[in-house]
């Protein structure tokens, strides 16, 4: 947050004194500052102090409040955990939430202990920032009113719905705009989405819940319309049109943004070329389409759909790595000695004409030894094929973890309705792929430390002891280990997922192990990647669909051309945004892709599945799928009227066979069954 220095001087005085002051004292302290008034209604808008009655003033601390962000529960009720460093557990029951929903900001007051977390319980007393402003639900019809269902299970139901000119009708999926009152909401109708039993319509619903954006503004298309003619002009950009580069990229894309070379040493070892597209050539800062970009701060990519970071005839054409023609880059050229240490990097503006565009699908066949046709492009394999492999001995012996991949694909039917789902890959070209963009990513984040250039670093903080302690438990539950440090070094994570590897337990240890580890940020701070096991790391390699990368690139052309770059918003604003819209984006994803599956699975009545036990409790137990990306509860009196099904051990951590009883999409739940296994039912 950007405070006055008059705010700042009063915040320190009242967190020094711990005292409760109204103007005029403050006024008598500090008499050599200006507008004491607005810098209390500045800090009262951070949170950082609060009133503290007959028109006095005092930091949250000394009138025992905190602030942080809502996490709401289905049942009503909420836990807020307060902000770095030593971060405190704050339960607030359902009475208590003050009208907050998830991810609103709040100010809390801390009642009792709460001694099962080791925290509080707390009461909602002001609502700072609200996450939300659109809602989707079922329209529903009670008498002469309607009120809304949402499709979030974290917002409570019966929200009194104003349908304006919208004719919507008993059990529509609508959009609605939210109204806030003091301490309750209500909602008002903008548009019907559709049936809440077609995948269209609930992803819809997840679009409208993140307010994520729809079509871009029109004056923003006809600057990208004019800027694809007209690049901005730069004076220093090296011609390597002459280079083999190639891209290698998943079959269905479209935006091509990497392309990569490669050249055997005189002296043995390698000089690996990455050449990212240069999308700040078209959208320089502060122009329609960067403040676009900003808007969006990432792609978001959902089962059935691209929401594009940046318009389509820029990601998809202009910007585009195809193959034979004339593109715009920004390039990093690293040099190798044979056992893989990189001994020389440059970093430069450049121009490419990619020669090959590959799928993954094609480039592991040639990294596994078949011939494409083409001796050049074997020549060129053999020697990416040979670097890759001493980039990852030097990365194991780095220490960084390595998680694999654990995401799906949905597949869709002709009819559109989601029919399957596909692993995505994590074979050795998709690696290799990803130990080039890391080293990029490394060798231009040391580049741009150098400089000192205006930039958003990726970091990746150390895993908090209580954090560290709570996956040693977790992973005993499961029958492993980890070693017995405080703060584990990243590759004991590395080993503890690799033993799950092959086991059902996969997905659910690999899980455990990524809750355990901060999230990575976006900061203006070069502090470390913990999971990577670098001291220097951010985001270039995707200016298509990230902006941090974007941001970098539009620095790197600045200080090329000696300009002084001028942002309409700070660094460390655009740090803050970028981590808040990439979270936003993870979670469109995540919940789109679980709505998919609980989809697919109400068609799949009676249909047997393979899971494992994540959890055991009193009334029942938590079944993770291991083919379908979703979990589902088999209740306790399944188990005893389904016996001669049940398996011996219902310990977490063990298989089991389950049959779907129930699958329902808008309430967001999966009722299973305990199955026989399929080769004996037959």
């Amino acid at each position: 947050m950007l405070l006055s220095s008059n705010a700042r001087a009063v915040y320190s005085l009242l967190s020094s004194t711990g005292e409760r002051l109204n103007i005029q004292a403050i006024n008598s302290r500090l008499p050599e500052i200006q507008d004491r008034t607005g810098a209390v209604a500045a800090l009262m808008k951070e949170g950082l102090i609060w009133h503290a009655g007959k028109g006095r003033y005092a930091t949250l601390k000394t009138l025992g409040m905190e602030v942080g962000t809502i996490r709401m529960r289905s049942d009503g009720s909420a836990t807020l955990y307060t902000q770095e460093p030593d971060p405190i557990r704050i339960v607030i029951e359902k009475n208590d939430t003050g009208g907050a929903l998830d991810r609103d900001v709040a100010i809390i007051r801390l009642l009792e202990p709460d001694l099962h977390s080791g925290g509080y319980n707390g009461r909602v007393i002001d609502i700072l920032k609200r996450f939300r402003k659109r809602i989707a639900g079922i329209a529903r019809k009670r008498g002469e009113n309607w009120f809304l269902d949402p499709l979030d299970p974290k917002v409570n139901g019966n929200i009194p719905l104003d349908p304006g000119e919208e004719k919507i009708r008993q059990g529509d999926l609508i959009g609605c705009d939210i109204e806030y009152g003091r301490s309750s909401i209500k909602v008002k109708a903008l548009s019907t989405v559709g049936s809440p039993n077609t995948p269209g319509a609930l992803i819809d619903s997840v679009c409208i819940d993140l307010d994520l954006p729809e079509d871009f503004p029109e004056e923003v298309k006809r600057e990208s319309d004019a800027v694809c003619i007209s690049p901005v002009p730069h004076s220093s950009r090296k011609d390597l049109r002459d280079v083999y580069t190639l891209t290698i990229d998943p079959v269905d894309a479209r935006d091509f943004d990497d392309a990569i070379s490669i050249e055997t040493l005189p002296q043995g070892g390698f000089r690996l070329g990455v050449h990212i597209a240069d999308v700040s050539a078209y959208a320089p800062p502060n122009s329609l389409v960067d403040n676009e970009a900003m808007k969006r701060g990432t792609s978001v990519y959902l089962p059935d759909r691209v929401i594009p970071m940046i318009p389509e005839i820029l990601s998809n054409s202009a910007c585009s790595l195809q193959p034979d023609q004339d593109r715009l880059t920004k390039t990093v050229l690293i040099s190798y000695d044979s056992s893989g240490k990189r001994t020389d990097f440059a970093v430069f503006s450049s121009q490419i004409r990619s020669r090959k565009r590959l799928n993954y699908t094609e480039a592991f066949a040639i990294l596994s030894g078949e011939s494409s046709g083409d001796p050049e492009l074997d020549e060129i394999f053999r020697q990416f094929s040979a670097l890759n492999t001493v980039l990852d001995k030097v990365r194991e012996k780095r220490g960084a973890v390595d998680l694999g991949a654990s995401d799906f694909r949905t597949q869709f039917s002709g009819e559109g309705f989601p029919n399957g789902f596909e692993r995505v890959s994590d074979d050795v070209s998709h690696r290799m792929i990803e130990n080039f963009m890391v080293e990029a990513n490394s060798a231009v984040a040391e580049f741009c430390k150098w400089l000192e250039l205006d930039v958003l670093f990726r970091v990746h903080g150390d895993p908090a002891p209580q954090a560290a302690e709570k996956l040693r438990r977790t992973l005993s539950i499961y029958g492993f280990k980890m070693p017995g440090q405080l703060s584990p070094r990243a590759s004991a994570l590395s080993k503890t997922v690799k033993e799950a590897e092959g086991t059902p337990l996969y997905p659910i240890i690999r899980d455990a192990v990524l809750r355990s580890m901060q999230k990575a940020v976006y900061s203006t701070e070069n502090s470390g990647h913990y999971g990577l096991a670098l001291r220097n790391y951010m985001h270039f390699t995707s200016p298509i669909r990230r902006y941090p990368d974007l941001i970098v690139h539009q620095a790197i052309t600045a200080y090329e051309e000696g300009k002084i770059l001028q942002r309409s918003e700070s660094i460390s604003t655009l740090a803050d945004m970028c981590s808040q819209l990439e979270r936003r984006a993870a979670a469109a994803e995540r919940t789109t892709t679980e709505l998919m599956a609980l989809l697919y699975l109400s068609r799949e009545t009676g249909g047997v599945f393979e899971g494992v036990i994540r959890d055991r409790t009193d009334f029942g137990l938590f079944i993770r799928l291991l083919d379908v990306p979703v979990e589902g509860l088999l209740h306790v009196s399944a188990l005893k009227k389904f016996r001669q099904f049940v398996p011996s051990d219902l310990s977490p951590g063990s298989g089991i066979f389950v049959s779907v009883e129930k699958s329902d999409p808008v309430e967001r739940r999966l009722s299973l069954l305990p199955a026989a296994a399929p080769e004996e039912s037959k």
